[in-house]
């Protein structure tokens, strides 16, 4: 599925209400209520995105920031990852085998865990209607604050006086 969002510069914002079929590249409703949102838009990405919209993107029919050559349809995805990603992984010297677009939602949902963010922004950041889902599908670290954490945990002394196996008397 491609994602069709509407790009906000001036509140900073992207907007996402539409998804693309990847057989059909027909614009439809997202798989779920949860998937539709508006999300912050880094400064970094903004730059970005008006550089590409000022020196490469063209205006077309269906207003699509990556369209088809004729402009009427979403790219097809297998053809934005071999024309798209996997060139500039290349340039960057990055593997390239069995990479896709969702690299992108795995990446940035483990990298918001690993900063400690807000079980809620992680949440709403990659638009599941359960955080378990969010958690159990796409954070793959132990946070830098739960590492730090039990490294602080290990410097003091944890133990206590009581052997293990026998019972403190009150």
């Amino acid at each position: 599925m491609i994602i069709l969002a509407i790009l906000n510069f001036e509140k900073k914002t992207i907007s996402i209400s539409k998804s693309a079929d990847d057989n059909t590249r027909q614009i439809r409703q997202p798989k779920t209520d949860s998937s539709e949102g508006t999300l912050p838009m880094p400064s970094a990405l903004e730059s970005v995105l008006q550089n590409y919209l000022a020196d490469h993107w063209t205006p077309n029919p269906s207003n699509l920031l990556f369209p088809n050559r004729k402009g009427t349809h979403p790219r097809w995805r297998d053809n934005v990852v071999k024309y798209g990603l996997k060139p500039v992984l290349k340039a960057l010297k990055m593997p390239t085998k069995e990479v896709g677009l969702h690299a992108f939602r795995h990446g940035l949902a483990t990298e918001l865990a690993d900063h400690s963010a807000p079980l809620p922004v992680l949440q709403q950041q990659v638009r599941h209607a359960d955080i378990r889902t969010t958690l159990r599908v796409y954070a793959h670290v132990i946070s830098k604050t739960h590492r730090e954490f039990m490294e602080s945990v290990g410097l003091r002394s944890i133990g206590t006086n009581v052997p293990i196996g026998t019972e403190r008397n009150a």
